[in-house]
């Protein structure tokens, strides 16, 4: 594997801990525990097992239980193995071995990490794809550490090579630590206000850092006040983070912009902020990307007075910058310098007004999303009984960079004809043709590559056939043309395969790269997890549980219909 030796040393823990925070350990002990070798049966999982003697428990370094470690029924990339530890950890590094007694191990992996057990993350050394490197043969233990400790609970191990001459073979060991911080969960109507009464010396670094979880892509993260009625805002609007000053009774404007910084951070997954004046200037940092602006001479000596959390809470007449747009998500160990405000707000401390409902853990909302990666990738489902009635509906949300991409296709045997829904010039587009000649076309929606999630409704009934974008009744374009689908009819999203029940699929449109969730149809949820297991329709190349698609362009600032175009490229 194209893997250079100094990743392999990584970097150590103790500093990977202080480089996260909070772990609830002492800054003097190493994070490197064993953390599977005593894990009761239940915390694990895998994708199949060849017989109960190689089951996924039986998965522990240098262990001989069992057949000596996990093999799946088939050894394909679509196998995992999975570990829970129980809570949420500190993880550092992973160990590898072969099942014992035989020629099975693995070349390569990738490993993927969840706070819930669903909406996984991918794993990315720096400068790699992700993988990492196994065995050569069934006894050595290789261990690979990370270069940054990952805060987890579940672990999910994705075999991608293993021994020719043998099978997927695998004993794991996980090392990390306890990790402990103060959470807050805000409902999109509740605030934390803080007065601050506290003040840094002139000479130190004012500084406020965090976390956030968030679903949703537009919302105020915090405003902070001082004197002379300046204001600094950070809000979230589609999935990237704004930093906004304000003075006096704010313009129509809503204020100036700082800093923008980030992308697609509606995405479920924690992500680090941090907020420092030093001086002359602010730094943003958002997860390892840092942005510096200069800012106005009268903010060089400025201190917060008071800092509202999830909404904006005024004394004064500031326009707010997102109007009635409250954070909607969790917060992670929000600190004032070295102050935890969370644990104040936990306190009922005299400091901290509570607003609305604020709890103290985080709620996990599931969304279950699928990734599809290249040419190959597409979801294949069954039609419905009820469509012999001649209503049929499918409805999907989606997200990408791309202009183009097929999203749906189906077959109109009795018309001899087939359905292409799909993007092109980043529009939605609906085009029935039969012996490759178009015979109807509809249009609606623009701009539907901008990375944010975007809703997609296609509903026929006796006389007529529809497709709306976002539920806006303007992005609505419709015919008299109904389609006449059947339980007999196959849906293929995302792309179809060469050949499938006795016709061709040519796809004339461009593959679709980006992530599809909740599917329904007829208002009948399509359970994707059914789907990963086998139990319903079929599928090839496809991340499910996730949506891998990244951006890449982060720090810098193209537009991503240049060539730095962003989606996962994962081996799967």
């Amino acid at each position: 594997m194209p893997l250079g030796s100094k990743r392999l040393a990584g970097i150590t823990a103790l500093i990977g801990s202080l480089l996260l925070g909070s772990c609830g350990t002492g800054a003097e002990e190493v994070c490197d525990n064993p953390l599977v070798f005593n894990l009761p049966p239940s915390s694990f999982r895998s994708s199949s097992q060849l017989s109960s003697s190689h089951g996924p428990v039986f998965a522990k370094v240098n262990r001989r239980e069992g057949a000596g470690g996990w093999s799946p029924l088939v050894s394909d990339r679509y196998q995992w193995l999975e570990v829970d530890l129980g809570r949420r950890t500190q993880i550092t590094a992973v160990a590898t071995q072969g099942r014992y007694g035989s020629s099975d191990w693995l070349t390569a992996y990738l490993l993927m990490f969840s706070d819930t057990g669903h909406n996984w993350r991918q794993h990315r050394q720096e400068d790699s794809f992700g993988a990492f490197p196994g065995n050569s043969n069934a006894d050595t233990v290789v261990q690979y550490k990370l270069e940054q400790p990952v805060i987890a609970r579940y672990l999910r191990l994705i075999p991608l090579d293993w021994n020719p001459t043998g099978r997927i073979g695998l004993r794991l060991e996980i090392y990390g630590c306890r990790y402990t911080s103060d959470v807050a969960n805000f409902d999109g109507s509740s605030s934390l206000v803080f007065r601050l009464s506290v003040r840094p010396s002139r000479t130190a670094t004012e500084m406020i850092s965090m976390k956030f979880k968030t679903l949703k892509n537009s919302g105020t993260l915090l405003h902070a006040e001082g004197p002379r009625d300046h204001s600094l805002t950070l809000v979230l609007e589609k999935g990237r983070l704004l930093l906004y000053h304000q003075q006096g009774v704010s313009s129509s404007s809503g204020g100036q912009l700082l800093v923008s910084l980030g992308s697609l951070l509606d995405d479920q997954h924690w992500h680090h902020v941090k907020l420092e004046r030093l001086r002359t200037h602010l730094n943003l940092t958002v997860d390892k990307n840092t942005q510096q602006v200069h800012i106005p001479a009268e903010l060089s000596h400025w201190d917060i007075h008071q800092l509202s959390v999830g909404a904006v809470q005024s004394h004064g007449l500031q326009k707010p910058i997102l109007s009635n747009r409250n954070f909607h998500g969790c917060l992670e160990n929000l600190l004032y310098n070295d102050l935890s405000l969370i644990n104040l707000a936990k306190q009922s401390n005299h400091q901290v007004a509570v607003v609305g409902s604020v709890t103290f853990s985080c709620a996990e909302p599931v969304s279950v999303a699928v990734t599809f990666t290249d040419s190959q990738s597409f979801l294949q489902l069954p039609g419905l009984a009820l469509w012999s009635s001649g209503v049929v509906a499918v409805a999907l949300q989606f997200r990408t960079w791309n202009k183009a991409g097929l999203l749906l296709t189906f077959d109109l045997p009795h018309l001899d004809s087939t359905v292409w829904l799909y993007l092109s010039e980043a529009r939605l587009r609906l085009q029935i043709s039969k012996a490759g000649r178009a015979t109807l076309e509809l249009s609606a929606g623009s701009g539907l590559n901008d990375g944010q999630w975007h809703s997609v409704e296609m509903n026929s009934g006796q006389d007529r056939l529809s497709i709306t974008v976002d539920k806006d009744e303007g992005a609505t374009a419709h015919t008299s043309i109904p389609l006449p689908l059947t339980a007999d009819s196959q849906l293929f999203f995302g792309g179809c395969p060469a050949q499938q029940s006795g016709w061709e699929c040519r796809n004339p449109f461009k593959m679709f790269q980006g992530c599809m969730r909740l599917l329904t149809l007829d208002d009948q949820p399509v359970d994707l997890i059914m789907v990963q297991q086998r139990l319903l329709g079929n599928y090839s190349h496809l991340q499910i549980d996730m949506c891998g698609i990244i951006d890449r362009c982060s720090p810098s600032h193209c537009e991503h219909g240049g060539r730095y175009q962003s989606w996962s490229t994962s081996p799967l």
